[in-house]
């Protein structure tokens, strides 16, 4: 696994699989462990449970996002104010010789597919998806996304464009200005 990182609330664990095609998510899960002798650092008394991954989280589910020549970027993840929505994304491998196409930039690479989708954390459903084509967003440590409040912008490099799209408390993406 890639372990990203915990969601805001501490409430989830973030991970994709190793091929990055599935994202998994893991709930802590806390170990209650009582021990009855005096000698308290004695490490051997430690359950095994305890000294496994296991013992401190449950799956809660795995959740295959990307398909075929995409995949996921693992260097990207952003969640909501509330921690109810994540927004994750998958992407083609960036083309640096791309042909011309009308509207947008030459000598810029180009990826075929890059898709946004909004996951409800707690249960995986995948709430809403926003697909760009033949662009180029910088999608690694968020570099070309942001978010403030509800609102997501994504920058376009090949186009030249930002995208403004609001997070509806239902889990749509809405677009609010190109």
């Amino acid at each position: 696994y890639h372990f990203r990182k915990f969601s805001n609330d501490g409430q989830f664990l973030i991970c994709f699989s190793r091929n990055c095609q599935n994202l998994i998510v893991y709930r802590h899960s806390c170990l209650s462990y009582c021990s009855k002798g005096i000698d308290c650092d004695n490490q051997d008394e430690f359950p095994i449970k305890g000294q496994k991954f296991e013992g401190h989280f449950s799956q809660l589910y795995s959740l295959n996002l990307a398909c075929r020549s995409e995949l996921i970027c693992k260097d990207f993840f952003l969640v909501t104010d509330c921690n109810y929505y994540g927004i994750f994304a998958t992407a083609t491998t960036p083309d640096s010789d791309p042909p011309a196409r009308r509207g947008a930039i030459p000598n810029i690479p180009s990826m075929e597919k890059i898709t946004f989708y909004l996951v409800r954390l707690a249960d995986g459903t995948i709430m809403d998806e926003r697909k760009f084509h033949n662009d180029f967003i910088h999608l690694a440590h968020n570099a070309g996304i942001f978010m403030y409040d509800d609102f997501v912008s994504i920058l376009s490099v090949r186009h030249q464009s930002i995208h403004i799209l609001q997070i509806r408390k239902a889990g749509m993406f809405v677009d609010v200005q190109t």
